[in-house]
């Protein structure tokens, strides 16, 4: 499954995002991208093709429609 990790600044604008396959590849990259942007909130979206299902990849590794900055 592929996931879009995104930086959000304060005002909720994206200031840095990138694609990737895998949970584990996306929750690396966020930890790594949350300490690159340290005044940003980082989030982990994650969309399948298949049924249309969209959510996030929460801190806890757990997948769920709501969404956790990491």
């Amino acid at each position: 499954m592929e996931y879009t990790i995104t930086a959000k600044n304060e005002n909720g604008q994206s200031v840095e995002w990138i694609t990737v396959r895998g949970d584990k590849k996306a929750a690396q990259e966020a930890v790594k991208m949350a300490k690159e942007n340290p005044k940003c909130n980082v989030f982990v979206e994650w969309f399948r093709k298949s049924d249309g299902q969209h959510g996030y990849l929460n801190p806890g590794r757990n997948h769920d429609i709501t969404g956790q900055a990491w």
